[in-house]
C-alpha cells in the first residue's frame, strides 16, 4: 500500500479548527475524477475515498480506464492507496462507495474489457455481452477488498450504490433490460445475492435515488423530445418494495404551487456534456421515515424542497445562490443536518463551496469556499468526471470534487469542515 498524501492543509478560520484540504490522488498522469468519500461508523477517524484514475492521453497506454482507492485512519489528513478489485477484467469505471452501520464499506463500478485481452481496448463488452455492475466490499476499513461480485445490472452511465443504514439493505443502481434504462437491484446479504433487476421511472441521463427504512426515492424531470432533451413537470416517486413498483407525486413548493421544470446551465445538455449528472437531486433524513430532499436547478440558484410524507406535500423551497455551479450535490447527516455543495468552473478555473442546514432545509448557512487556491480544470477523460459529492457525519462536512492540481491532469480533493463553522460563519454574516 502506498502513502499518497501528506498532511493537508488548513485553511485558517476563527474557530479553533478550520478547514482541511486534501489532495489525496496526487498522481501525476493520470485523471481522477468524480471523487466520493466515506466515513465508518463505527470509528469516524476511518475513511475511504474511491475515484476514477484513468490514463487518458497522457501516458504509453492511452484511454486505459483505472480507479482507485484509499483509506485513512486519522480523520482525512493522511491517506494510503490499496488495491481496486478488477478481478477477472482488466478495467473499470464509474465507481461509487457507500458504508453499512457496521461499519463495511461497499463499492460498485463498470467492469471494462475483457478477461481474454488484458491490454486491448476497454470495451463494455465481452463476446457481445455487457460486462455488468459489480459490487466489492470491505470489512477492514477499506485497506483489503473482496473480489468483485457481478450484480444482475450492466454498466450504466450513472452507477450508484446506496445502504438503507435501517435495515442495512444494500442498493445498486445500474442499467437493466437496455443501456439507457436504469434499474435497481438490492442486496439483503452484504452483496452476495441480489433481488432480479427493478425498472426505474425512466428519464434521459438516469436517475438519482435515495432510500431510507424499505422507501426507495427517485424523481423525474426530463424528457425525450424527438433527439432533443427537455426538461418536464417534477415529480416524486417512491417505492416500498424495493423497486418493484412505485408510486409518484407532482412536487408543489409550499403554498401548494406545481414546481416549475428546471432551468439553467445545470440542465444535462447531451450536445456539449458541459452537465450530465442525472436532475432532479434527492437526499433521504435518517432521522425520519418518508423524510426527503430534493434540489433542482433555478437559473443560477439552487432550490431545495423538502417531504416529510414521502412526497405527498412539501416545504420550500429554500433558494442556495449558486452562480456558474456545476456538478452539485446534496446529502442528509445522521442528526438531520442537510448539506449542499456545489463547484464553480468559470474560464475553466475552479473553486469548490458548501452549505448547511441546521433547520430541517428551511435555510441554509451562507455558503463556504473550500478551496485556498483557485485551480484550473485540468484534462478529463470522457465520462471520467461525472459528480461531486457532499457527506455529513456528526461533526464534519466532507465534500469531494475533482480539480488540476498536477499539470494538465485531474486530481481527486478532499475537504473535511467542521460543522460548527457553518455555523460561526452564519452568525458573522
Amino acid at each position: 500500500m502506498a502513502k499518497l498524501q501528506q498532511e493537508g492543509s488548513s485553511i485558517g478560520s476563527d474557530s479553533p479548527e478550520g478547514i482541511l484540504e486534501v489532495n489525496v490522488t496526487n498522481s501525476p498522469q493520470r485523471e481522477s475524477g468524480q471523487p466520493i468519500v466515506a466515513v465508518n461508523p463505527k470509528d469516524p477517524s476511518n475513511l475511504v475515498f474511491v475515484s476514477t484514475n484513468h490514463v487518458g492521453n497522457h501516458g504509453p497506454t492511452p484511454d486505459k480506464l483505472y480507479c482507485l482507492a484509499a483509506y485513512s485512519i486519522d480523520g482525512g489528513q493522511t491517506w494510503s492507496r490499496t488495491r481496486w478489485p478488477y478481478g477477472d477484467r482488466p478495467y473499470a469505471g464509474h465507481p461509487y462507495l457507500a458504508v453499512d452501520s457496521h461499519g463495511i464499506f461497499y463499492i460498485s463500478f463498470n467492469r471494462l474489457g475483457r478477461p481474454d485481452d488484458p491490454s486491448g481496448e476497454p470495451t463494455g463488452t465481452y463476446n457481445g455481452i455487457p460486462n455488468h455492475l459489480a459490487v466489492s466490499r470491505s470489512r477492514d476499513g477499506g485497506r483489503t477488498w473482496s473480489d468483485p461480485l457481478d450484480t444482475p445490472l450492466a454498466r450504466a452511465v450513472s452507477p450508484r450504490v446506496k445502504v438503507d443504514l435501517a435495515n442495512d439493505r444494500i442498493y445498486a443502481l445500474g442499467a437493466g433490460e437496455r443501456a439507457d434504462a436504469h434499474a435497481v437491484s438490492v442486496s439483503a446479504d452484504q452483496g452476495v445475492t441480489w433481488t432480479p433487476i427493478a425498472p426505474l421511472p425512466q428519464q434521459p441521463f438516469g436517475n438519482q435515488i435515495a432510500v431510507h427504512d424499505g422507501i426507495l426515492a427517485t424523481a423525474t424531470a426530463l424528457k425525450l423530445a424527438g433527439r432533443e432533451v427537455t426538461t418536464t413537470d417534477v415529480r416524486f416517486w417512491v417505492s416500498f418494495d424495493e423497486g418493484l413498483t412505485f408510486v409518484s407525486y407532482p412536487v408543489r413548493n409550499g403554498e401548494g404551487a406545481l414546481v416549475p421544470a428546471p432551468s439553467g446551465p445545470l440542465v444535462p445538455n447531451p450536445k456539449t456534456l458541459a452537465s450530465t449528472d442525472p436532475i432532479p437531486w434527492v437526499a433521504a433524513d435518517p432521522t425520519r421515515r418518508g423524510g426527503f430532499a430534493l434540489m433542482l436547478p433555478r437559473g443560477d440558484n439552487l432550490e431545495v424542497y423538502i417531504s416529510a410524507d414521502a412526497g405527498r406535500a412539501w416545504t420550500g423551497p429554500a433558494v442556495i445562490a449558486a452562480p456558474g455551479a456545476a456538478k452539485p450535490a446534496i446529502e442528509f447527516g445522521p442528526t438531520g443536518a442537510l448539506g449542499v455543495m456545489w463547484r464553480t468552473l468559470v474560464n475553466d478555473a475552479i473553486d469548490a463551496y458548501s452549505s448547511v442546514s441546521f433547520d430541517g432545509g428551511k435555510s441554509f448557512c451562507p455558503p463556504l469556499k473550500l478551496n485556498q487556491a483557485t485551480h484550473p480544470y485540468g484534462n478529463a477523460s470522457p465520462g471520467g468526471d461525472k459528480w461531486s459529492r457532499i457527506l455529513l457525519d456528526r461533526k464534519y462536512a466532507y465534500i469531494t470534487w475533482a480539480d488540476s492540481r498536477s499539470p494538465e491532469t485531474l486530481d481527486g480533493i478532499m475537504s473535511r469542515v467542521p460543522l460548527s463553522l457553518y455555523q460561526s460563519h452564519r452568525g458573522g454574516q
